[in-house]
């Protein structure tokens, strides 16, 4: 006799919660195109800016969220791992923007891609936590992608017209500093990844009240930054505009609706459907500035996209195997 079908009610919730964390993936995907949209303002005040309105609207998502628990849940950050996770958003925050001031969108969201193999990696070896065989090929696939698109930046390209081939040309097509922009892309990956192991190892450690500190952080040394330089914190109405886009609705919004959609959909599921970040970033950019990367990229992003799909999927079959018959 056959399995009973699944409830209605848990069927619902699961495809709610489908829903909620595919979207979420689609605002976090509006953050290239919002820094594009910025006309004036230095990377500096937008880091300033953007970190400002995200911490104070993630601040009131969390008190709307917890109400009397919020000292609670904020208590947890003042621990050791806390302030790794609060160091690492701030760190990630801020070379994401630099990331996206050198090199394509698509080079960037394609390398953070990367991050659950590479948190998977580095769990291993700072708490020795196992790595499934399926993870450590992933990693190896990882760093063939991310190195295929760093060629590209390097003025590398790869090709298949006539044939394999390899050849030396301009760097970076219409980006001649895109390989800066890439390698602080590997940065904002590593400091991604250290925040999921901070998560991890510290039990009372939660996601957002992280946010909200690192971005804190990140806050005060680029506007201070900015301040000296001479720039001052002063910007366009426009730009103010789009770093509050990014700040409140790339960042917030988009958070709000994957810790609501997690809680109904299977941890292994969660990577694939935040892919969505992924593929809709590079159309966002193409669709409204034709902003269309080198070769590279796609030979690269293809193989990091691949690598990141077969990992989750295994992880998928391993934690939820076939009934017997």
């Amino acid at each position: 006799m056959s399995e009973a079908a699944a409830p209605p009610q848990r069927s619902e919730s699961y495809m709610r919660g489908l829903v909620l964390v595919g979207s979420a993936g689609l605002f976090w995907s509006l953050g290239g195109l919002f820094f594009r949209f910025v006309e004036d303002a230095t990377v500096w005040q937008i880091v300033a800016w953007r970190t400002f309105f995200l911490a104070l609207s993630m601040t009131l998502l969390i008190a709307w969220r917890y109400r009397v628990a919020m000292v609670g849940v904020f208590r947890g950050v003042l621990s050791p791992w806390g302030l790794v996770a609060a160091v690492g958003t701030a760190a990630a925050n801020t070379l994401f923007m630099w990331s996206l001031q050198y090199t394509y969108v698509a080079n960037t969201v394609l390398m953070l891609a990367a991050a659950p193999v590479i948190s998977a990696v580095l769990s291993w070896f700072l708490l020795r936590e196992a790595v499934r065989p399926a993870t450590m090929i992933a990693m190896a696939g990882v760093i063939v992608g991310v190195l295929v698109m760093l060629s590209g930046g390097l003025g590398i390209n790869i090709g298949f017209a006539d044939g394999f081939a390899v050849t030396f040309g301009e760097r970076g097509g219409d980006k001649p500093d895109q390989w800066i922009g890439d390698i602080l892309a590997v940065f904002v990956v590593i400091g991604f990844a250290f925040i999921v192991v901070a998560v991890r190892a510290g039990r009372s450690v939660e996601m957002m009240p992280c946010i909200v500190l690192g971005a804190a952080m990140a806050c005060v040394v680029t506007a201070t930054i900015s301040l000296v330089d001479g720039a001052g914190l002063a910007i366009s109405g426009n730009d103010l505009l789009w770093c509050a886009m990014m700040g409140v609705v790339q960042m917030t919004v988009g958070m709000a609706l994957f810790v609501t959609g997690a809680r109904h959909v299977p941890a292994g599921e969660l990577a694939l459907l935040s892919l969505t970040e992924v593929i809709f970033a590079p159309i966002w950019v193409w669709a409204f500035l034709s902003e269309v990367p080198v070769a590279a990229t796609f030979w690269g992003g293809g193989i990091v996209f691949l690598a990141i799909v077969v990992n989750a999927m295994t992880g998928m079959r391993r934690r939820h195997p076939l009934p017997q018959a």
